[in-house]
């Protein structure tokens, strides 16, 4: 199904971030605006979908190709140089429409079939030789990120071959990349900008080197169960992993469900019989998506950085020594939110390998994954030692009480599933003796607990209640 963000998203029209195309036949068109989306800031292109707006859908893997991952190689291979987006199939009332997913560019200028594009407003445009000269001398001043930069140390003989060859395999399993030379590990690097001329990159070392923490060790993830609170200093278990990238990733998550406990509740269903379910205490889309985002955006720059996840009895918390793009805080994240990747090199990898499904929308899949779990909403906090998630396990619900004012409690006493309130309208009923602003954040808390969630943005926010129980 397609989610709620997107379809806000095409609620507001085509913009600077979002084009409609009706049917997904004409690729070299495709092509030149997601050739546009990399040189200015981004966007998405919904295939499937009318001028106005209106959701027409598409006849499944239109124009031949195979699934979303046949149009991703085919865009793919009309760009220059080789970019992060993502490709996916979304459903509304049974019809596809085909979401393109670009963020903003880090390799500037992208060249389409041998012309550069850029969005002005609604409208995808070529490049002046004004701009084009502008970008390239950027390009020439800026200082190369971190993952780009050779790794002077690792050689031939440190590279993985087997993470190269699993890479090969999975991305063309999937249709979303195919390699002219599959059977040179170099020339695949190369092709993903991960290898050149002078050698392979810090962003390859990190992916497919045998162990990169020999030269890189905040490369290192560690990973520990307390017996207790925060306060207390007994571990269960406490570990580190190194390797390549993704062989790391992937069993830090299966340590995080060996960790996780089952939790036991009846079936909601008034009809079926009284019995006991168990499932993991937390959703393990939540734990892998949280997983995914934080080896994806960490920062490798430092040799003080790294990743680390601890499981307590009450929560998990993801911590890693990245820092949230300039100008985007936490609460942007639980809605619509510019993807600015910070390792769009290491990102690309997790997607054709098949761990990341989209860009920029890892935030709301946590989200709803949390709210089917009936879960306090998860949180995210960007301090200036780097970025925690924090996702809440299934506490006993008489612990919210102390949380709430008699304002919350009012509001929760006579509101119903999927009733409707604006800000006003809250501020009107039940809390006219504060400040707008307290108001205000007295809805933040009952969305951050689970009890609503927010629709809208702006003077269209709209506050609506969930299922979620309360012992008031």
């Amino acid at each position: 199904m397609i989610s709620e963000v997107l379809l806000q998203q095409i609620a507001q029209g085509e913009d600077l971030h979002t084009e409609f195309r009706r049917d997904a036949s004409d690729v070299d068109a495709l092509a030149q605006v997601v050739c546009s989306f990399l040189n200015t800031q981004g966007g998405t292109v919904f295939c499937g979908v009318g001028d106005a707006g209106e959701v027409l859908g598409l006849p499944v893997h239109e124009n031949g190709a195979v699934g979303p991952g046949g149009m991703h190689q085919a865009l793919a291979e009309r760009l220059t140089p080789s970019a992060l987006f993502t490709v996916s199939e979304d459903m509304l009332d049974a019809k596809m429409v085909l979401t393109i997913e670009v963020p903003e560019g880090k390799d500037r200028p992208y060249v389409c079939d041998g012309r550069v594009f850029v969005r002005k407003g609604a409208l995808t445009v070529p490049v002046d030789a004004e701009a084009l000269r502008d970008m390239v001398q950027l390009k020439a001043v800026s200082a190369e990120r971190w993952e780009r930069r050779p790794s002077t140390a690792m050689d031939e003989a440190d590279l993985d071959h087997d993470e190269v060859r699993a890479l090969v395999t999975e991305a063309s399993e999937a249709g979303r990349q195919r390699f002219d030379n599959v059977e040179d590990d170099d020339a695949v690097l190369a092709a993903l900008g991960l290898a050149n001329a002078k050698g392979y990159t810090q962003g390859a070392d990190v992916l497919f080197a045998r162990n990169p923490a020999l030269r890189h060790p905040q490369t290192r993830v560690r990973l520990i169960r307390y017996a207790t609170g925060k306060t207390g200093d007994a571990y269960l278990d406490d570990r580190q992993l190194q390797g390549p990238m993704v062989q790391v990733l992937l069993r830090a998550f299966e340590w995080l469900r060996t960790q996780l406990p089952m939790a036991q509740r009846f079936d909601s269903d008034p009809g079926a019989p009284l019995v006991r379910r168990a499932r993991p205490a937390y959703p393990e889309a939540a734990v892998r998506e949280g997983l995914v985002n934080a080896f994806a955006h960490r920062e490798y720059a430092s040799f003080s950085g790294g990743l680390t996840v601890s499981v307590y009895p009450d929560r998990i918390e993801i911590w890693n020594a990245g820092r949230l793009p300039e100008g985007l805080k936490p609460a942007d994240l639980k809605r619509n939110h510019p993807s600015l990747p910070a390792n769009p090199d290491m990102a690309q990898v997790l997607y054709l390998r098949g761990l990341m499904e989209r860009i920029g929308r890892g935030t709301q899949k946590i989200l709803e994954a949390c709210a089917d779990h009936e879960l306090r909403q998860p949180q995210w906090d960007d301090r200036e030692t780097g970025v925690t998630l924090t996702l809440w396990g299934p506490g006993d619900e008489q612990a919210m009480q102390p949380l709430l004012n008699a304002r919350q409690q009012a509001l929760l006493g006579v509101m119903k599933p999927d009733e409707r309130l604006r800000p006003a309208e809250y501020r009107e009923r039940f809390a006219s003796a504060v400040s707008e602003r307290q108001a205000r954040r007295d809805l933040v808390l009952l969305e951050e607990l689970g009890l609503l969630r927010v629709e809208g943005a702006g003077a269209a926010t709209t506050y609506v209640r969930t299922g979620r129980t309360w012992a008031g």
